[in-house]
């Protein structure tokens, strides 16, 4: 069984060994983490990160050898293996400047010709090496549609151009389609009730629920893009799903933000209700600090703490947020930094895979299209996701605490023995 361990703190990232289960002779009790490999729970589909402006253009700075080196690191096998990315539709905070598509109410004028300069190059690059589903999501209608007239600052969508604003999304899902970049997933507006200094708009939950199902599926119908729900934080998530749900063939799943806390049984409520549901994170991102390799490992550990606890709570797709940022959280035209995976060294010639990164390497050795599988521990402080597909398991253990854990790592009638010191995270692969 191969077995990989990050430990930041001793400068150890992803060291491979290779060890030896031994046969179960008799019961053993204390200590054990059990993993039930025909136990099934939920289907896992895959990790992904937003592709922003920001991202792009920090991507842009880069040398050609060093942009593959780049787009490796996160959409290859070897590396993390993204299977999806999320574009904002118009500008968001991590946009160089404020921007849309239309300034004409009919759309005559629509046009997705900003995209070129950064967004549609780095996509064009990660599509050569793999084909990516993207889930797009609006921060703002167009500012001519909004009762506010501005892109920011909250304002809400005028009643008289929903079916105006449901062309317009359309439309952009359909230049980037023409362009062969394929829309899987629409949600409708990004965090629908926060009123920011960068682009949003206020959808309530009413308006959401009119607009969808009267005049968003109405545009989708002849595509195979869906909608997710929702696209905001967790706590009133499944109250939230119990509102906005119908039965409709382009309503897919909810996807969810992770910035109010935890409220994993909100998860687990929705998928016992609606098992065909989608459960999606859609956000997730740390607020910036200068960097620095220890210090950034505690975002690491709440990063993979979430994803494992919304993972054992049915999470079928989770999805960073930026994929590259410079070496100061941005850019970010409204200041609004924040941590990044990968960063830009200094010089802003080179990037720097943070522990971030390192810790999410591990959760994407969880193959996409995968069974999640049950276990159980002795140690309540032990973070485990399991996952079989095919003729391999993987098993990932997360120890966030200060102390070290020995534990019998047990998988039919085989174990071995073994510890994860603190702060470390191990990997388990292993031939069923």
């Amino acid at each position: 069984m191969k077995k990989i361990v990050t430990d930041i703190k001793n400068h150890i990232y992803l060291y491979e060994s290779d060890i030896k289960l031994k046969k179960v002779k008799k019961n053993i009790e204390g200590l054990v983490v059990r993993v039930y490999k025909d136990k099934v729970f939920s289907k896992y589909l895959g990790f992904g990160g937003a592709i922003t402006e920001s991202s792009a253009y920090n991507y842009s700075l880069l040398s050609d050898d060093i942009k593959k080196d780049f787009i490796n690191a996160y959409f290859s096998k070897e590396g993390l293996n993204y299977k999806y990315g999320r574009i904002s539709i118009g500008s968001c905070d991590f946009s160089l400047k404020s921007y849309e598509y239309s300034k004409k109410k009919d759309l005559r004028d629509f046009s997705i010709s900003h995209d070129n300069e950064y967004i549609i190059p780095l996509l064009k690059d990660i599509y050569n090496i793999k084909d990516i589903d993207l889930l797009a999501s609006p921060w703002s209608p167009p500012k001519m549609y909004k009762n506010s007239l501005f892109l920011i600052l909250g304002g809400k969508l005028k009643k008289k151009y929903y079916s105006n604003y449901a062309k317009y999304l359309k439309l952009f899902i359909d230049e980037y389609k023409r362009l062969g970049f394929n829309i899987k997933y629409l949600t409708i507006q990004n965090e629908p009730l926060a009123i920011q200094i960068w682009e949003s708009c206020i959808f309530n939950l009413e308006e959401q629920k009119d607009f969808i199902y009267n005049y968003m599926v109405k545009e989708l119908n002849d595509i195979d893009t869906s909608i997710l729900l929702w696209d905001h934080n967790k706590e009133d998530l499944y109250h939230v799903c119990n509102y906005l749900y119908e039965n409709n063939e382009k309503v897919k799943g909810i996807a969810f933000h992770w910035y109010s806390g935890s409220h994993f049984n909100n998860l687990n409520m929705i998928k016992q209700d609606y098992p065909n549901m989608l459960l999606v994170n859609s956000e997730t991102c740390c607020g910036y600090s200068l960097y620095n390799e220890q210090e950034w490992v505690n975002d690491a550990i709440n990063y993979i703490t979430d994803i494992i606890s919304d993972i054992n709570n049915g999470l079928n797709i989770y999805f960073d947020w930026n994929i590259l940022l410079d070496y100061n959280g941005g850019p970010n035209h409204k200041k609004n930094y924040c941590k990044s995976p990968i960063i830009l060294n200094e010089e802003k010639n080179n990037f720097i895979k943070t522990p971030i990164y390192y810790y999410l390497y591990h959760i994407t050795r969880l193959e996409e299209n995968s069974d999640i599988i049950y276990n159980s521990s002795y140690a309540k402080e032990l973070l485990i996701v399991s996952s079989k597909k095919d003729n391999k398991m993987i098993i990932t253990i997360l120890n966030p605490t200060d102390r070290d854990f020995e534990y019998n790592l047990i998988i039919d009638d085989l174990y071995v023995k073994d510890i994860i010191h603190s702060k470390n995270i191990i990997t388990y692969e292993k031939d069923i």
